[in-house]
């Protein structure tokens, strides 16, 4: 039997043209400059070929083999504690009746519109060495030491960082139980114990493991939190830093990212895997589990949301506090002076340059993922190039930001390219030290997860809106103004606002590739505590925090407001 040859008309044939530009766009963005770096690890310091010795020296030096042996301990501990808080938190949101459950969600989301370093800054004037509770309240109440600067203060860090991440993750398996299940473990007459471990752990074991992966790989590649308070206690992400920056030992710098590299691209496997079996236990059969109240049960569950919520406000409040404190710990007036940031460190041009290249990110960000997203959906006689097309959007959740960073450096500052003898000019040079290459850098950090977004969300619609315009001989550009994008309103905005957000808090990717017009907010705080201007950096993040929490609340009026009409 003769396949049926496919028929392209005019309108495929603009789809497959414009799904290859972005294409083209995003292997140029993501696969070169991961080329270059995988090309710079197998370089010595002067360019010529070393082939595994980078590697090999990386695991025989004792610096490094410490730095990865540090990285690996702080982030099971990270992971243990924040999925066990996690899990805690997220019961107590979903399977129990607890009061105030819209304020303890409003609290656990906190750290995420804050930089990483300010978790670590609120650490310090709560447990450093002038620090509320080390000298007591005032040097009056329950002075209580800790080793905060090394493994105690980054895993304390990490945990506040990572607990959001893994409260969102088990709050959606928590949701989904299936009441046949706990009716039937009822009915057997198994204890409260038994059925938990036999039936509430199993049916969420997809996403505790979601969880796991997720807290771990956060916590092994950040790198705002060690640098606040890691001390001398050397982890590989600031290790990357000081290669680079410090010691401007590029190959090194190259191969320690490509190490860091390998834990999430197993994390982003495994978690694919997961997602895929996740999907298939969810039956149209099961019912909705229904929440008993339990007055001694409740009780327990609303003690600890409290503790956890008062831990990760307490953290927030006291950098609120020392931003307005005239000279912590000497003299405690009340003041506006911290947040005069003349002569610190780009001032308040790197907060206004954090704002527009944010405002930019969220633009060209949003409409590159719709469109792409939209592309693909479109293009479904375009089989292979639209599985490749996907495959790429994927990758980006793989990548860690210092990752991105380090390529970046190597691909677009590099003025020309050696390809089989011959030299060609780079032609994305001039993008290097620009806003532009800020910009790229945050789309392409944040893109994996914008682009799911936008992929769920279209696969929502109903396909008759295209059958109709399709057959009405409208273009399908037209349905995508006119009926597609309006009718994913939401979807849109949500993924602008985790652009902007995101890039209002970003340390790790921009670290390495902004210039010195151009300095930024996050980066700010992060020299600020550096350099012991701990108040003022206080003050910056306090700004970023705030920043975000009224972009969120814009966001939500707008929803809202939306929904009413």
């Amino acid at each position: 039997m003769r396949t049926q040859k496919i028929k392209y008309t005019s309108e495929d044939r603009l789809i497959f043209i414009l799904i290859i530009i972005m294409f083209l766009a995003l292997f140029t963005a993501i696969v070169l400059p991961l080329f270059e770096l995988l090309l710079k690890s197998i370089q010595d310091k002067n360019g010529v070929f070393v082939g595994c010795a980078n590697f090999l020296n990386f695991f025989t030096t004792e610096n490094t083999k410490q730095a990865l042996f540090n990285t690996i301990n702080v982030s099971i501990f990270t992971t243990v504690i924040s999925v066990v808080l996690g899990f805690l938190y997220s019961y107590g949101l979903t399977r129990r009746d607890i009061k105030f459950k819209a304020i303890f969600r409003l609290i656990y989301m906190l750290p995420l519109f804050a930089p990483t370093m300010m978790h670590g800054i609120g650490l310090i004037y709560l447990f450093g060495n002038k620090g509320v509770i080390t000298t007591g309240f005032f040097g009056t109440i329950l002075p209580l030491q800790i080793e905060l600067y090394g493994p105690i203060g980054i895993i304390i860090a990490e945990v506040i960082y990572t607990f959001p991440q893994v409260v969102m993750i088990m709050s959606v398996s928590l949701m989904f139980g299936d009441k046949r299940l706990y009716d039937a473990a009822e009915s057997l007459g198994s204890s409260k114990i038994r059925t938990f471990f036999t039936v509430t752990l199993p049916s969420v074991k997809y996403g505790l493991l979601s969880s796991i992966i997720v807290a771990f790989t956060l916590s092994f590649t950040d790198f705002g939190a060690p640098k606040v308070v890691g001390g001398m206690y050397n982890v590989l992400a600031v290790d990357i830093y000081k290669q680079v920056i410090g010691q401007q030992n590029f190959s090194m710098g190259a191969t320690i990212s490509l190490v860091l590299l390998f834990p999430a691209i197993a994390s982003f496997i495994v978690d694919r895997i997961i997602q895929k079996r996740q999907s298939l236990t969810i039956t149209s059969k099961a019912k909705p589990l229904t929440i008993k109240s339990s007055l001694v049960v409740d009780s327990i569950f609303f003690i600890i949301n409290s503790i956890i919520a008062g831990a990760i406000l307490i953290v927030n409040l006291i950098v609120l506090y020392a931003s307005f404190v005239k000279n912590w710990p000497y003299k405690f007036t009340l003041s506006l002076s911290n947040y005069n940031f003349d002569g610190f460190n780009g001032g308040y041009e790197a907060y206004f340059n954090s704002l527009r290249m944010s405002f930019y990110t969220a633009f060209f960000g949003t409409i590159i993922v719709f469109m792409f997203a939209y592309l693909i959906e479109k293009g479904q006689k375009i089989k292979f190039l639209r599985s490749t097309s996907y495959m790429l959007s994927l990758i980006p959740l793989a990548l860690p930001g210092l990752v991105i960073g380090i390529a970046y450096i190597f691909f677009f500052n590099k003025p020309e390219f050696n390809i089989l003898g011959f030299n060609f000019q780079n032609p994305f040079h001039f993008l290097y030290g620009t806003m532009a290459i800020l910009v790229i850098s945050n789309i392409v950090h944040f893109y994996s997860v914008s682009f799911m977004t936008a992929t769920s969300a279209l696969k929502k619609l109903d396909k008759e809106y295209e059958t109709v315009s399709k057959s009405m001989g409208v273009p399908f550009y037209k349905t995508f103004f006119k009926v597609t994008a309006p009718l994913s309103f939401n979807a849109i905005t949500e993924i602008a606002i985790y652009f902007f957000v995101n890039s209002m808090v970003t340390v790790s990717a921009v670290i390495f590739l902004y210039s010195s017009h151009l300095k930024l907010a996050s980066i700010s705080v992060v020299d600020m505590e550096d350099a012991g201007d701990t108040q003022q950096a206080a003050a910056m993040s306090i700004l970023i925090l705030i920043t975000n929490i009224i972009i969120k609340i814009i966001y939500s009026k707008i929803i809202s407001r939306k929904k009413e009409k």
